[in-house]
């Protein structure tokens, strides 16, 4: 009688040893069978600051790309580095200067009388100045300006973080002459060859402004 206890005891134990055996190798196998599901955030239209595929220029549509032209404008019209080789490069009458390809003579020169020698100067300092856009770009019925609500935040001291920036705000009136699609009878290939040499892209479009009025 006790050895058939003992034999009843041994195949349960054995079924016990099999039976841990199994469930530590499915726990082992659930731990190994992981899937990440990823999730970016698209965070920018465009190539920068996107990890995904660009939109194409009909998923952002001529509304966006016009008010991300306006706002390049005022980024152009009003930023200082502390590099007064910059300056000077935003002073010449080229295709790869931004502000010029933006602008007609008249606004181009008027930039240069008024606003480029404070930038002059703050670039000198070796202050630092970022513009942006605060509102929504409108242009109120029956009007000919487009309305540009924007702020400047100037650091003055360099390498100082206990100096807080000085910020003000103003609003631009601008005259602009805008048309969906790029420059007209554009040579593709030249395209493709001036943007791979690192110039802006925004001078390719049929956008310019030809007057601006500043408060």
């Amino acid at each position: 009688m006790k050895k058939v206890i003992m034999f009843f005891a041994g195949i349960i134990l054995l079924a016990l040893t099999f039976a841990s055996l199994y469930l530590t190798g499915a726990i082992y196998d659930a731990g190994k069978n992981l899937h990440v599901q990823s999730y970016f955030f698209q965070p920018d239209y465009l190539s920068e600051l996107r990890p995904g595929k660009p939109l194409t220029a009909e998923e952002i549509g001529d509304s966006k790309f016009f008010d991300l032209l306006v706002k390049k404008f005022v980024t152009e019209y009003f930023y200082v580095i502390p590099d007064s080789e910059n300056v000077a490069r935003r002073t010449l009458k080229t295709r790869s200067n931004s502000i010029y390809m933006m602008s007609s003579n008249s606004v181009f020169e008027n930039w240069l009388a008024t606003e480029e020698p404070l930038i002059e100067k703050l670039a000198e300092k070796k202050a630092m100045r970022i513009a942006h856009v605060i509102d929504e770009i409108y242009k109120p019925k029956d009007g000919n300006y487009w309305i540009v609500n924007y702020e400047l935040i100037t650091w003055e001291t360099p390498n100082d973080f206990n100096v807080k920036p000085t910020v003000s705000r103003g609003t631009l009136f601008l005259q602009i002459h805008f048309e969906p699609g790029i420059i007209p009878n554009a040579d593709m290939k030249e395209i493709h060859e001036y943007l791979e040499e690192g110039n802006d892209p925004v001078t390719i479009y049929n956008f310019q402004v030809n007057e601006v009025i500043q408060r």
